[in-house]
């Protein structure tokens, strides 16, 4: 029986061109949440835009922001947090001088650049939460600014670039992934969508089986690997397509799969496999 969704954001339920939801999926999602199933947001975003997105929603949902370094329940209540080491971040931080990549810091509520430019200005309107400058941000760092999750903005050949050069060097300790057409996202590799979903099922005691995620990027995969229900959007890249359980157009063929599982499974206990 499915009693979790987990639903990433951007890509999936939000759409890339214009990042705003399909009717359909949204009411989906609401008729799951209706018949007893709660729900949950997985996003590399913070924790203020995903509480932003429930309210262009109308519903309340948890919460798993910054790619797993906070996890939130839907009542508010925190019940996982994590960030980088001060050192590393500080190195981290720096790694993208000499490139044309734009170097953003998320912390609890709001996005940091060092120093503001016609990228961070680009950036500004596709996020949901504060975007601010901090020239002195290497010296906060680990003190008055944590971060839980830091990203690079710009050309894809050249993030994959940096992609490399960072899992040569911190691959032992960081995980760094292409999350969107432009972006290239670096955690903790003990922080992840997936530990994020273990957390929350921990705390809702709820197992594995009785959770099921949809998601379109490499940012997802752990989450994909933390319940044998996943589901990859039509749009993804073929080798995360490969990671998930199933493939499909939108979030909303996904829930007419969960409906007839536990249909299938309150009728026929013994044949909610072979849906």
């Amino acid at each position: 029986m499915i009693k979790l969704i987990v639903s990433d954001l951007d890509g999936t339920m939000l759409l890339h061109e214009e990042r705003q939801a399909r009717t359909e999926d949204i009411d989906a999602l609401k008729e799951a949440a209706a018949a007893g199933i709660a729900v949950a947001f997985a996003s590399g975003r913070m924790h203020p835009e995903i509480q932003a997105v429930m309210e262009i929603f109308g519903m309340r949902t948890h919460s798993i922001s910054q790619n797993g370094a906070y996890v939130h329940t839907q009542d508010g209540q925190l019940v996982q947090s994590s960030a980088f080491d001060t050192g590393l971040i500080k190195e981290l931080a720096g790694a993208a001088a000499g490139t044309s990549l734009l170097t953003v810091l998320a912390a609890p509520e709001s996005y940091v650049v060092q120093e503001w430019s016609e990228a961070a200005e680009a950036l500004k309107p596709r996020l949901m939460a504060p975007l601010v400058e901090m020239p002195d941000l290497l010296e906060k760092l680990g003190d008055e600014l944590v971060c839980g999750k830091l990203s690079y903005m710009g050309e894809l050949a050249e993030l994959k670039r940096l992609q490399e050069k960072l899992l040569a060097r911190y691959g032992e300790i960081v995980d760094a992934y292409i999350s969107d057409i432009d972006c290239l996202d670096v955690m903790p590799r003990t922080t992840s969508k997936g530990t994020g979903l273990k957390a929350l099922l921990a705390v809702l005691g709820l197992t594995q089986e009785e959770a099921v995620c949809f998601g379109d990027s490499f940012n997802d995969l752990p989450m994909f690997a933390a319940t044998p229900h996943s589901f990859a959007m039509g749009s993804a890249h073929p080798d995360v397509q490969a990671k998930a359980a199933r493939t499909v157009p939108f979030v909303a063929d996904a829930l007419k799969w969960v409906r007839a599982y536990n249909a299938a499974g309150a009728q026929h206990p013994d044949a909610a496999s072979s849906v």
